[in-house]
Parts: C-alpha cells; sequence; structure tokens
C-alpha cells in the first residue's frame, strides 16, 4: 500500500535551535515541513501556483510563530491548524463546489466517450498507447482525480486529506479541525461516501466495470483541440515517484490513486523565498530571526 504523505513532528533540538535564531536550523526546519504543506495545499486548492502561494504563507506563519509553540499538541498538529486556516480561506484561481459537482463531471466525461465514439477513435488497450498518449493518459488521470476532489466542499475535502492523503488517526484530525472526534467521524464518513461513490461510477482506475478510460479522454481532448501535451503537463507539479500509466491502473482505489499522487518532488525554493519575506519584512536579520 502507498505510503501516505506527511508533515513531520520535528525534534525538539531543531525547534528550540530555531527558536534562538539559528538560521540554518530554520531553514532545516521549513525543508522539512514544506513538502506536506505543499502536497495539502495542491490537493486542497488544485492550482499549483496556489499551492505555492499558500504554503508559503504557511511557512511564513510557522517561522514567525514558531516560539508560541508550547508542546501541548504534537508539531505536527500545530502546523497542521496553521494549514487549515490558510487553506479555508484562500482565494483559488481553480474552480471548486459549487461551481464543480460530480453531476458536471459526470456530464463532461460521457461527452468525452460519446465523440470518441462518434470518431471512431476510443482506444482502451493500454499496451496500443504510444509513449505520448500514456504521458497524456497520465496527465488527464490527475487533472480528473483533482477535479473529483474539487466537488466537495473545503470542510469535507480537508478532512477526507487528512485521513486518506495523510493517514492521521481520527483524535488528530479532529484536534486538526478543532471539532468533537464524533463530528469528525460524521464529516468524514460523507466525504468518503460521496467522492469514492462518485469516482467508482466512471473511473475505470478504480472500478473496472465503470465506463470511463484515460485513454478516451485524451484522444476526446485532442479532437476538440484542448490537448496541450506539453505545457498541460508541464503545469503540474512534478511527483516525487514518476508512476507509469500501467501502475496507475492497477491501483483499483480512490486512496491509492491519491496517495500514488500526492508526494511532490521538491527543489526547496519556497524556504528561501520564506526567508526573504521575512527579511523584507523586519522579521529576520542577515544572520538569524
Amino acid at each position: 500500500m502507498t505510503a501516505p504523505a506527511r508533515i513531520p513532528d520535528i525534534a525538539d533540538t531543531l525547534r528550540q535551535q530555531a527558536c534562538a535564531g539559528d538560521l540554518r536550523a530554520l531553514d532545516a526546519l521549513l525543508r522539512e515541513v514544506e513538502p506536506g504543506v505543499f502536497a495539502l495545499a495542491m490537493r486542497m486548492l488544485g492550482h499549483p501556483e496556489d499551492a505555492r502561494e499558500a504554503t508559503q504563507d504557511v511557512l511564513v506563519r510557522v517561522a514567525t510563530h514558531l516560539a508560541s509553540f508550547r508542546g501541548e499538541a504534537r508539531f505536527s498538529t500545530w502546523v497542521f491548524r496553521i494549514a487549515r486556516n490558510v487553506m479555508l480561506t484562500y482565494q483559488t484561481r481553480a474552480p471548486e463546489a459549487p461551481d464543480v459537482s460530480f453531476d458536471l463531471l459526470s456530464a463532461k466525461l460521457a461527452d468525452g466517450r460519446a465523440l470518441t465514439r462518434s470518431e471512431g477513435t476510443a482506444l482502451t488497450d493500454t499496451a496500443a498507447l504510444s509513449a505520448e498518449e500514456r504521458a497524456e493518459a497520465i496527465d488527464v488521470a490527475r487533472r480528473c482525480t483533482q477535479s473529483f476532489l474539487m466537488a466537495l466542499g473545503r470542510e469535507e475535502r480537508l478532512a477526507y486529506l487528512l485521513d486518506v492523503v495523510f493517514g492521521l488517526d481520527g483524535p488528530q484530525a479532529a484536534e486538526v479541525l478543532d471539532i468533537a472526534p464524533a463530528a469528525y467521524r460524521k464529516r468524514l464518513s460523507r466525504a468518503r461516501e460521496r467522492l469514492e461513490t462518485a469516482m467508482a461510477s466512471e473511473c475505470g482506475l478504480i472500478n473496472r466495470s465503470a465506463p470511463c478510460r484515460c485513454p478516451t479522454q485524451v484522444h476526446a481532448l485532442r479532437k476538440t483541440g484542448q490537448a496541450a501535451p506539453t505545457s498541460s503537463r508541464s503545469a503540474l507539479p512534478v511527483l516525487e515517484t514518476p508512476i507509469s500509466f500501467e501502475a496507475l491502473s492497477e491501483l483499483f482505489s480512490v486512496v491509492e490513486v491519491l496517495r500514488a499522487q500526492s508526494r511532490f518532488a521538491t527543489d526547496h525554493a519556497l524556504p528561501d523565498a520564506v526567508r526573504r519575506v521575512l527579511q523584507e519584512r523586519g522579521w529576520l536579520g542577515a544572520s538569524g530571526p
């Protein structure tokens, strides 16, 4: 089973060094936290630039409020709570609920299937795909999965991601969301039922008997002129571990499909950007905070 994404619990020594003004310790702490925060931001907000901006906001808040962490909760819980406050209020570029709905997504996928049938170009045999078509099929799978996530309201989306993508247990997730464990379980149950039922009814990656196949949608996009094989793929964050379309096709689980696409490669540019922001605002001197 694919390992969940994570925000780590930082060692007390590193945190204390960062609080004491050790710039290298602060950089190390932010670099540890950044991949998990970005993974959450990307899945919550759906647009790479939104995710980068929101992640920077979270990291700035972590850096400037680090001394307020008293250890009453796990450090990862504290970071998740900061991220929650940012993600639930961020103005996103990407369409989301209520403008995006499961019914609308199903209708768009049905249109794509109808177009390829009418053109006689429907393709479901992965062995017959070219290398370019395989890459485009992965791109379609990633974008389609994200679109289904965006059809959940933000609070349901966050509850679902904390469980499925990050593997938080119920008490920690409830603490992050600042609700009772029973309320969290109810919210999570509703989110899982809505999302997984909707995807299983459409997606061949999840359900072998479902009608939709990624290569079919690739052909539909090409026919309508909406495919941009190079630029559209480059807009998505690169995965930490590349996945082949064959491997993606063998997962057959919403959880596994999401986890397989939720660990993103990073060049750690965001912590560097955070340092510049802190310096510009006078919160960080030339040699330390």
